[in-house]
């Protein structure tokens, strides 16, 4: 559920792995520009940081100044970013630094520097500082904040079956994007993701590292693609985690990563309907249940709690954000569908919820704001409306359940102020060693899409991941886990084929 190729939260996947149940995560941005040559802004002498302590007894924050346009030297406006770091526990083997990022677009990841450190090999702990930062435009790096209140958009039907609903549906958007404009109209030409990659290099500049080392997931694969693509002389060690496709149009990329949730779903279904023990085993069969509970939801909702109502689009929402874990979700995703079956809608909507970062309170944080705004931005185009309809239709065909919904979570990119660029390859062959993570049957990020990376990059390897879940590294996995902490620490990449 993602603008033309997004990846979204990998931040609260992480961490609900030790504080909650659940994931989600990120569907990313595949497009944007090819290789090309950095700015100067970008290679001035690196501004210097200043840490104090902050989020923890073990975390340190600070800011760091950038332009905001830095493609034209007459701008003399800037933003701050925000930074976390976690030292390294053993400085007398120190490395260097090892910039992480979530995901999104949209999440901010200062936090997620506290929040992943701890989960790393322990080699990686000992020898890296984990630096996390929140990109421009998300989080306290001038954050875009269009609404407070997104009830009425999740409250209408986004697989619209009627031209009433497909007119109130467009309309929200329009509604949406205008109020984007009027509170964040001068920041939003300037969020792009090539633009966040030469952010990375002045990070990497005021770390004092020579080199860049890192972790991208989903979405951040792309940013690590851009870097690579804008600096290949400036890598050391990139890990690009559930990889995106920057070479693909807008069509391939939201019906392939239809296909991809409708497959994974599927899983979960077929293994349903064969144990008497999945709770939501109906008699003609796992499938025909869940469709016809879909039917029901999206005629008249159902109750779920606090005076809310589970409607289809949220029903939607949780479904794709409970699948983001795989196989591991799956006993979550069955007490829910049980549950909402029953006439409880609370589950899935608390899913649905964590999804649209909405609180208890009923207000809205700005990470999905932050998610359209740099999605469109990045591309690739969808055609305008019309395009996007045509987009619709053929998810629709290829993935009934979740594709219109998922499309149609892009659909305020058909009324974006700003023209997104064309996709194409990112490149980067006189790069140092590159290590892609591709995961064979991931609901967010196709392996396919892992596969053209590597291939286009030109300096990387590809390791592939069984399992259903999305992104691969730090999530229990030791064959992975041992492949990438060689190869962050001792520059080892596996042999071409490699598979865990």
């Amino acid at each position: 559920m993602a603008p033309p190729g997004s990846s979204r939260l990998r931040f609260f996947a992480l961490v609900a792995r030790t504080v909650v149940v659940g994931a989600v995560t990120a569907m990313l941005v595949a497009g944007g520009l090819g290789a090309v040559s950095a700015p100067a802004a970008a290679r001035a002498q690196p501004a210097t940081l200043t840490w104090r302590s902050c989020a923890g007894a073990a975390a340190e924050c600070a800011r760091l100044t950038v332009p905001l346009d830095d493609t034209n030297p007459a701008d003399v406006r800037t933003i701050d970013l925000a930074l976390t770091r976690v030292p390294a526990r053993d400085p007398d083997r120190r490395i260097g630094s090892l910039l992480v990022n979530p995901g999104g677009p949209g999440a901010p990841g200062a936090d997620f520097a506290s929040g992943i450190a701890s989960i790393l090999p322990d080699d990686v702990q000992d020898r890296f500082d984990i630096v996390g930062w929140d990109p421009r435009g998300t989080g306290a790096s001038a954050g875009i904040d269009c609404t407070d209140d997104l009830d009425p958009l999740y409250a209408l039907d986004w697989d619209p079956d009627t031209d009433a609903e497909r007119v109130a549906l467009e309309d929200a958007n329009r509604a949406f994007v205008a109020e984007c404009v009027a509170s964040a109209g001068d920041l939003l030409s300037f969020i792009s993701s090539d633009r966040t990659a030469r952010d990375m290099d002045r990070i990497r500049a005021a770390l004092g590292d020579e080199q860049l080392s890192y972790v991208g997931f989903s979405y951040g694969t792309y940013l690590g693609a851009q870097y690579a693509a804008q600096f290949p002389d400036r890598v050391r060690a990139l890990v690009l985690d559930g990889a995106v496709d920057p070479a693909l149009d807008a069509t391939a990329v939201q019906v392939e990563q239809a296909e991809a949730f409708e497959r994974s779903l599927e899983l979960f279904l077929d293994d349903c309907a064969k144990r008497t023990a999945c709770a939501f085993h109906r008699g003609p069969g796992a499938g025909t249940a869940y469709d016809e509970l879909r039917a029901r939801l999206d005629d008249e909702g159902i109750p779920a709690g606090d005076d809310r109502r589970l409607n289809g689009t949220l029903f939607d929402t949780g479904i794709a954000q409970i699948l983001y874990d795989g196989k591991a979700s799956w006993p979550a995703l069955d007490a829910a569908l049980a549950a909402a079956a029953e006439g409880d809608g609370s589950e899935l909507l608390s899913y649905a919820d964590l999804y649209t970062d909405r609180a208890d309170d009923g207000t809205y944080g700005d990470v999905q704001d932050s998610f359209l705004a740099i999605g469109c931005a990045d591309g690739p185009p969808l055609g305008g409306i019309e395009g996007l309809r045509a987009i619709e239709a053929k998810a629709k065909a290829k993935a009934p359940r979740l594709g219109p919904s998922i499309v149609n979570n892009s659909m305020a990119c058909a009324f974006w102020p700003f023209e997104a660029p064309a996709p194409r390859p990112l490149h980067a062959p006189d790069a140092d060693p590159i290590l892609v993570l591709g995961t064979r049957n991931d609901p967010a990020t196709p392996l396919a899409w892992a596969k053209g990376l590597t291939e286009q990059l030109g300096s990387a390897t590809l390791l592939t991941v069984g399992g259903a879940h999305h992104t691969a590294f730090a999530s229990g996995n030791a064959c992975v886990d041992l492949v990438v902490q060689r190869y962050l620490v001792d520059l080892r990449t596996p042999r071409d084929g490699k598979r865990c």
